[in-house]
């Protein structure tokens, strides 16, 4: 058998697998991606086919060994990280019951309403320290239940994404802390289902998925998964953790006090935390972190660099033309346009939520607009206007996570708006603040997952330890040019359009 030295992760995202091949250090050597569809069967649905997901990480792990020539008995271990936030019902032999609701699914918006009503805020507060939107896995959860009794009274297990392609990976059904945290049902101190958040709300603790740590071995590959992804039968399988997690160690910023910012569809600051802090009223996300004595306290928009790509596919189609004959990204001719408007965009305004927004208010009604429209605006505008629209929010997440406490002078930048040069300086210059992008930002979920795999087989003592090996690319500082005094105005007003609208939004929701 040969030296296992090498590690197979997998970021398995909203709409694609990317899976890497790296050494015992976290550097890539291959990467494979497949993509998959995300399918609205009706208006505000959103799902996923489990199977798909799959079949895309049984390919991507198949090309990885093919393309590089690895001999399978040199894996040391494999591991997953995947978008969370979803809801995934099986029944007793571990098969889907429905499609996965997908986290941009706003079917349950009724229940989400009354968990943010009466005493069941105060309750999930004090024994889960989060609160739940409609986007999250507990409205979903009492959907299934209310709407659905027939599929409720055939599930098993309530997983997420993750859970299931562990499942199919090693036939056993598991969570890690990290990826419980995020159910809202879980005690981020205690590590343990909290029996009075399930008890209130009516929801079976043993159909919840066994808690392990994240560096845990869960497992081995089973036979039947070796034939489908062609690694060894055994290969140890370790729970990784879920997207935010993998975000805040692939960026290297495990450090208690060390921030990330991840400019993906959705986009997220996360803080590493030995102190376990939220707000009461208006909460952030506050996660357990990879390793087990710290938490993660993350604010998060909903649609981020999911905006710009509503954008591009929305009102770039000859863009994307002459982007594919030219053998471009339409994002390289999109930045071309912005960059081609002065700061601030002429006074013209942009409100990111096109799909209601989690921080730093709870709102599920919120939607997007372009405030400030007039007639010597063009597509240029518009374009500029929403990378700025994303700035703003980004400002406003900061501000408002350091109204908890938490100090936050620089960033770690990744995801696949972070390698735009423009969008990270808009952002710098919005928000004050230096962003360290870092080498690979399209794949720092995967090496963040590798390198969870490499501390769970015993080659780093903690993820902590293994925050000097991430490369930081370049950094952006804020530009000093005077142009500040703007984007301060307009930050104000952005702040101020959410005052006016959010009242407005609720009204339209109620019209049929």
């Amino acid at each position: 058998m040969g030296v296992r030295q090498y590690i197979v992760a997998h970021d398995t995202g909203t709409g694609g697998d990317k899976a890497v091949l790296t050494d015992l250090r976290g550097r890539i050597l291959a990467a494979e991606y497949r993509s998959y569809p995300l399918r609205y069967p009706r208006p505000e649905w959103a799902e996923q086919d489990p199977d798909e997901l799959w079949a895309a990480v049984a390919a991507t792990t198949r090309a990885l060994l093919l393309s590089t020539g690895v001999d399978p008995a040199q894996i040391l271990g494999v591991g997953i990280s995947a978008q969370m936030f979803n809801l995934l019902p099986v029944d007793e032999h571990g098969r889907p019951v429905t499609p996965m609701l997908s986290w941009l699914d706003l079917r349950s918006l009724p229940q989400a309403d009354r968990l943010l009503s009466g005493e069941l805020p105060a309750l999930l507060i004090h024994h889960t320290g989060n609160l739940p939107t409609a986007k999250d896995i507990i409205p979903k959860i009492l959907w299934l239940k209310e709407e659905r009794p027939g599929l409720w009274a055939r599930t098993a297990r309530l997983l997420d994404c993750k859970e299931y392609l562990l499942q199919r990976l090693t036939g056993r059904t598991v969570t890690d802390y990290h990826g419980a945290s995020v159910y809202f049902l879980f005690n981020p101190h205690t590590h343990t289902w909290s029996a009075e958040a399930c008890r209130a709300l009516g929801i079976p603790m043993d159909m919840l998925p066994e808690a392990v740590p994240c560096t845990q071995v869960i497992g081995e590959v089973t036979p039947e998964a070796a034939a489908q992804t062609g690694l060894l039968p055994g290969t140890p399988v370790v729970a990784c953790a879920g997207d935010v997690a993998a975000a805040q160690s692939g960026a290297g910023a495990n450090a208690p006090g060390a921030a990330h910012l991840c400019v993906g569809t959705a986009t997220w600051v996360g803080v590493s935390s030995t102190t376990f802090v939220n707000h009461p009223l208006k909460p952030f996300w506050a996660l357990n972190h990879i390793d087990a004595d710290k938490w993660i306290i993350a604010a998060e928009m909903e649609t981020g660099g999911g905006a710009l790509m509503w954008f591009r596919d929305r009102f770039c189609e000859w863009e994307a033309q002459q982007a594919a004959q030219d053998e471009l990204s339409a994002y390289a001719l999109i930045n071309q346009m912005a960059e081609a408007v002065p700061p601030g965009s002429d006074r013209l305004v942009f409100l990111p939520w096109l799909s209601g927004e989690r921080a730093p208010v709870l709102d599920h009604y919120a939607r997007g607009a372009f405030v400030g429209l007039s007639l010597g605006h063009t597509k240029a505008h518009l374009a500029r206007a929403v990378m700025e629209g994303v700035g703003y929010h980004i400002r406003w997440m900061l501000e408002a996570l350091e109204e908890i406490g938490l100090k936050i002078d620089s960033l770690n930048a990744i995801g696949g708006g972070c390698t735009s040069r423009l969008w990270t300086q808009l952002i710098s210059d919005i928000c004050g603040r230096e962003l360290r992008v870092t080498e690979r930002p399209l794949e720092a979920g995967a090496i963040g997952a590798a390198l969870s795999v490499a501390v769970g087989m015993g080659v780093y003592e903690s993820m902590q330890a293994v925050d000097g090996l991430i490369g930081i690319g370049r950094t952006v500082q804020p530009t000093d040019d005077g142009q500040r005094a703007r984007y301060d105005g307009l930050y104000g007003e952005y702040r101020s359009l959410y005052e006016a609208l959010a009242p407005v939004y609720r009204r339209m929701h109620r019209i049929s």
